[in-house]
């Protein structure tokens, strides 16, 4: 259990999110996580699934994934869910990637105003 400097009690799911969690803290950048994010994407199967992302910036409108290995399914369901839905989705794939978080959410953000 994390506990965010607003003092919400919040669950992570691994050492690499509280470490994204307690990093956003530190740069004053508002997150939120939860159920509550969840978007709708198909298998190679057609089948329906719910995608939860790790981590939502609401200042910046990003979604953030920690991702620490891919697996081919894990590649299918992001593609299709940025495919399905109109969202920034900010991939971190290693711990070096989370503690330079500010310049990652800049490029993202910068990328879509070119």
């Amino acid at each position: 259990m994390y506990t965010a400097t607003d003092g919400r009690e919040v669950e992570m799911d691994s050492s690499w999110e509280t470490a994204l969690a307690t990093l956003l803290d530190e740069l004053d950048i508002k997150w939120d996580r939860g159920d509550h994010l969840v978007f709708e994407y198909r298998t190679p199967r057609n089948r329906k699934r719910k995608y939860i992302p790790d981590f939502y910036l609401p200042d910046y409108d990003i979604y953030v994934e920690v991702k620490g290995y891919w697996t081919d399914a894990a590649k299918l369901k992001v593609q299709d869910v940025q495919e399905r839905h109109d969202i920034r989705l900010l991939i971190l794939e290693s711990l070096a990637e989370i503690g330079d978080v500010r310049a990652r959410i800049d490029e993202h953000v910068n990328v879509d105003k070119d």
